[in-house]
């Protein structure tokens, strides 16, 4: 009985690694709501990490970060932006809105959701502002 339970559990485990990643709260601070967002970019392939803090962004794998994408001609020329302290245009979509299984295609672009948040800020534009 007991290794009945406890396959059970591990297929329901499985089952919930096997549904994506675990997401959480974006950081304290950002406005979800916001069409305007502020702060120190990562730039990694097809997304961007935006960090409200600088020392954050200089933090080898700081998750204190919200994820997205500019269309993909411009996201595949932002590299030169990468340190900068920006301002993104756009809007936010639910993680569990996307519309791929593992990613979301924001105009070109694949978002894979590095920062692993609820919501990835889809950028129409940025601003460097440092």
């Amino acid at each position: 009985m007991k290794t009945v339970c406890l396959s059970a559990l591990g297929a329901l485990a499985l089952a919930a690694c096997a549904s994506g990643p675990n997401t959480a709260p974006p950081p304290a601070g950002f406005d979800a709501a916001a069409t305007q967002f502020t702060g120190w970019v990562r730039v990694t392939g097809e997304e961007f990490q935006l960090f409200a803090e600088q020392r954050d962004l200089r933090t080898p794998g700081s998750r204190a970060c919200v994820s997205g994408a500019l269309p993909r001609n411009p996201q595949r020329a932002s590299g030169d932006i990468n340190g900068s302290q920006v301002r993104f245009t756009g809007r936010t979509l639910a993680w569990a809105q996307r519309n791929q299984a593992e990613s979301h295609d924001w105009q070109g672009s694949n978002i894979v959701n590095g920062c692993r948040k609820d919501v990835v800020i889809l950028a129409d534009r940025v601003e460097v502002l440092r």
